[in-house]
């Protein structure tokens, strides 16, 4: 890795390592924006289909809007490449995925999902992230939606990836949930509340 990537990452990991209790996710999302150039970055809490034996309290963290991830998880969820086999495989044992490498082998119903419902909402691939907390050996996913007519996944993408999950690993076991919209954007600038506030984090149960 060159070392001006090097120093991308480490500034996440400087922002991150400054996130007040509860505030993890707004810190994150706005790192991996300004220093990695990954927006609109979301967090899944307990994925499933990577933790076996789940309550199935399955959370997202997320600045999608509220009908989208509603639409993703009453019809598509277990549509997600990255649920099938080949996904499960690659992100356990790689930490890092694709949706455009999965879909190579997709199944017509994953297909759908990546052609269908991702098109539809603007976004043509997608970068999954496995972080895992070394206290309780939770999972989380981050994933980072790309738009290929404005940026597609590059090779210095994924390098990045696979090196950030191990390293956001140790801030996994602070709460994730963000704390009231008033409190997160209250000490911002003018000019980062701007920014914030149309976009405020939105959490999300599936419903079983």
């Amino acid at each position: 890795m060159e070392q001006l990537e090097y120093r991308r990452l480490i500034k996440v990991l400087e922002h991150v390592a400054g996130a007040r209790a509860g505030e993890l996710y707004p810190v994150l999302v706005e790192a991996v924006a300004v220093h990695l150039g990954w927006v609109d970055a979301f967090v899944a809490e307990n994925p499933a289909y990577l933790a076996l034996g789940s309550d199935g309290e399955e959370q997202y963290l997320t600045m999608f809007r509220p009908d989208f991830v509603e639409e993703y998880v009453e019809r598509w969820r277990w549509n997600n490449p990255f649920a099938s086999r080949d996904g499960v495989v690659c992100l356990t044992r790689r930490g890092v995925a694709t949706l455009g490498q999965l879909r190579l082998r997709a199944t017509g119903p994953e297909r759908d999902f990546a052609d269908t419902f991702l098109r539809r909402n603007g976004i043509d691939d997608m970068l999954k992230i496995v972080v895992r907390s070394p206290a309780t050996g939770a999972v989380s996913t981050l994933g980072v939606p790309f738009d290929g007519d404005r940026r597609a996944i590059g090779p210095g993408d994924l390098l990045m990836a696979a090196t950030l999950g191990p390293l956001l690993s140790p801030y996994f076991d602070a709460n994730l949930v963000p704390a009231p919209v008033r409190a997160q954007v209250r000490d911002l600038t003018s000019a980062e509340r701007d920014v914030t506030e149309p976009a405020a984090p939105w959490k999300r149960r599936p419903t079983s």
